[in-house]
């Protein structure tokens, strides 16, 4: 009874610590920096879906332990496009939004800025005058021009992240519309050819989710649309496995651990094999799938 105690008592520690640290943070980059401050919010802000999904007390405190950081690191890994455009339009519009406030500032002190830049010609350029004086015409082209295209580039560098960012979320959307539903057919065979119920379950490190998350990667590498299918238990427990919308036989779904095509109904017993269940409690009382 004194270790449990003792354990809740560290894992309140933790949380005090942890949390205590990333208000610190919090707290200087709103007093400094308000942009990073924003960035760092909209990093962290997945992990308000995770909480949505706890079901009770003691779920809440280990998620709450694991951290934002650890929660959005799985998150990203079971729904890796949606995360991975979640974050492409956020920091686009938080960067375009910098721009224009800069730009609005840059516009009420132009002399500012006019001074700002003689101040780097006056710095970055006055060497090159040497070497054209001395005769060393051509490199001194060189370089200068170097130094006004780098200088250029670092400036308008807020504008080259955004296109990099709303460029990575067109390749999104374009690699999802070059996938395609397969048949029942190419199901069977895919999940023949696949080789993760090959790896090894390993707890707390390589669970369900992983298995989940990587059958999908593969899928999606061979073309076929594929979701991860998130299953609600009775007594609160959940399991992660997949799902194919086929053109012939609709919904199919298949356990990523083992190979075997699983029926999956709100109410009724979940089984990977005929009547045998991995779970005490095996009613189903709800699933979402994450395509």
């Amino acid at each position: 009874m004194l270790g449990l105690w003792l354990a809740i008592a560290t894992a309140l520690l933790t949380i005090v610590i942890v949390y205590f640290t990333l208000f610190k943070i919090l707290k200087f980059l709103y007093q400094r920096y308000f942009a990073w401050f924003v960035a760092f919010i909209i990093l962290l802000s997945p992990f308000t879906f995770v909480l949505s999904q706890v079901r009770n007390l003691l779920e809440l405190l280990w998620i709450v332990l694991l951290t934002p950081f650890y929660s959005v690191c799985v998150l990203s890994a079971v729904a890796t496009i949606w995360i991975a455009r979640f974050y492409c339009v956020s920091f686009s519009v938080l960067i375009i939004a910098q721009i224009l406030l800069q730009r609005r500032v840059t516009m009420n002190e132009p002399n500012k800025s006019k001074d700002n830049f003689e101040l780097f010609l006056a710095r970055h350029l006055k060497r090159h005058v040497c070497f054209v004086e001395e005769g060393k015409k051509g490199f001194s082209r060189v370089v200068r021009r170097g130094d006004v295209f780098f200088h250029s580039l670092w400036k308008y560098k807020s504008f080259f992240l955004a296109f990099v960012l709303l460029s990575t979320l067109t390749t999104t959307f374009a690699s999802s519309t070059s996938l395609r539903d397969p048949t029942y057919s190419e199901v069977q065979q895919f999940v023949a050819a696949d080789k993760t119920d090959s790896s090894p379950y390993i707890i707390g490190s390589y669970t369900c989710a992983n298995f989940a998350a990587d059958f999908r990667s593969n899928a999606l590498r061979a073309g076929y649309e594929c979701g991860v299918v998130f299953l609600y238990f009775h007594d609160n427990t959940r399991h992660a496995i997949n799902g194919f919308n086929s053109t012939d036989k609709g919904l199919v779904f298949v356990e990523p651990q083992s190979d075997v095509f699983v029926d999956v109904a709100v109410g009724k017993r979940y089984q990977t094999e005929k009547n045998i269940s991995p779970f005490k409690n095996d009613i189903l009382t709800g699933y979402y799938i994450d395509w």
